[in-house]
């Protein structure tokens, strides 16, 4: 409930990076900083423009509109930030010991891009921590890799959340706290939950009841991988969470048995913090059909399975879905080599035709051919889809 009315996630996972930047290079900004134009406006947030007809040159009629625009107009109601900068300074020199992470995240948020956000476009934010994924918020190495056993590295992450939270808690853009990013799964983010899970759960649940004390009017969710095991631990470890959230991969169906096996082990509302395929195979070259079907699939789901959903073959769904968020917004061209190239991906993928993850063409908008302008928007299929249904 918001403002005291029913509250559907429409969602989008917005974490835009500028073609020739890259975290594996060091040179990763934040974006809610970029004005490399230097006239005073953030350049994606109002400055980047719609190739209508994906010519790859702006033409007269393509005005800049800017990004928070471009998704106002598709509905999206919601979008999720990872994780969020801060100079408060209960957070020492945290973020300091690796160059691209105190590029990101050693300085102070940007409130007021926040607030405007939510005040002219009507989108609000959830608010997210790595919580030592990547060992951002540890305050180690990458190479180290982020231990939940080391008391140290514990009190650190605690505080760079409990940061966030004094940093926005007053803030109208805020719609709850996420905790983690499938860290439970996360083997390749150097953090070892997986093989500490219940210490993992400790600390998670200690940061959702300091949360709770410091910030008593918005819900604090946690984000997992499904995994059966771990959702049999949530009642007794993760008492504190309000609400449980599912990066979830599952095929053009949908989300399997997430909401009726959560509602049976942890009786939380559940939201899909990621879902979503690119629309790049190396057989097709550029398919938006196949990223469009398989949105279609899952937003079908998503609606079952909400307060009230029904499904026309199984009849009423569980009831306890609050909504989803589409990963990703924007084509990422630093995900799979060189980052002024968008490149073909090389890790195995299920889900596609040629059973290759292409993490590069994630998102419901590109870039185009990325020359001449990286303001530019091409809209694909799937977003003209969530136009349509999120504005109905």
């Amino acid at each position: 409930i918001v403002d005291g009315k029913p509250y559907f996630i429409k969602g989008v996972l917005y974490s835009p990076v500028k073609i020739g930047e890259s975290p594996d290079y060091g040179t990763q900004r934040d974006w809610m900083y970029y004005d490399d134009n230097k006239n005073g406006k953030n350049d994606l947030a109002y400055e980047v423009w719609v190739d209508k007809n994906k010519n790859n040159l702006q033409d007269e009629d393509e005005k800049p509109v800017g990004d928070f625009q471009i998704l106002k107009e598709m509905g999206c109601n919601t979008i999720r930030l990872y994780h969020l900068p801060s100079n408060n300074p209960i957070i020492g020199d945290i973020y300091r010991h690796d160059k691209t992470i105190q590029l990101q995240y050693d300085h102070a948020p940007n409130k007021e891009l926040l607030r405007d956000l939510y005040n002219s476009y009507g989108i609000r934010v959830i608010m997210g921590s790595f919580l030592g994924s990547w060992t951002i918020g540890a305050g180690v190495p990458y190479k180290k890799g982020c231990d939940y056993t080391n008391k140290t590295q514990r009190e650190k992450i605690k505080k760079s959340v409990i940061a966030m939270v004094e940093d926005h808690k007053d803030e109208p853009y805020v719609l709850m706290w996420l905790l983690g990013n499938e860290n439970n799964i996360a083997t390749w983010s150097n953090c070892n939950a997986r093989t500490h899970i219940k210490e993992y759960y400790s600390l998670v649940n200690e940061i959702a009841e300091t949360i709770h004390k410091i910030d008593p009017l918005h819900p604090v969710a946690i984000c997992e991988g499904y995994n059966p095991g771990d959702l049999r631990l949530y009642k007794k470890y993760i008492p504190e969470i309000d609400i449980v959230a599912y990066n979830a991969y599952m095929g053009d169906t949908g989300f399997g048995e997430i909401w009726e096996e959560t509602k049976k082990y942890f009786d939380r509302p559940v939201f899909i913090s990621e879902y979503g395929i690119f629309s790049y195979n190396t057989i097709d070259g550029i398919n938006e059909e196949m990223q469009l079907d398989y949105h279609k699939g899952c937003y079908v789901d998503l609606m079952i399975n909400k307060a009230g959903g029904v499904s026309p073959v199984f009849g009423k769904g569980i009831g306890n879905c609050i909504g989803g968020v589409i990963f990703d917004y924007l084509d990422r061209w630093y995900m799979d080599g060189k980052p002024d190239i968008q490149n073909p991906g090389k890790k195995y993928w299920i889900h596609s035709k040629d059973h290759k993850d292409h993490e590069e063409f994630f998102g419901i908008t590109s870039m185009g051919d990325g020359k001449h302008n990286y303001f530019k928007r091409q809209l694909k299929k799937a977003y003209y889809f969530y136009k349509e249904k999120w504005t109905k």
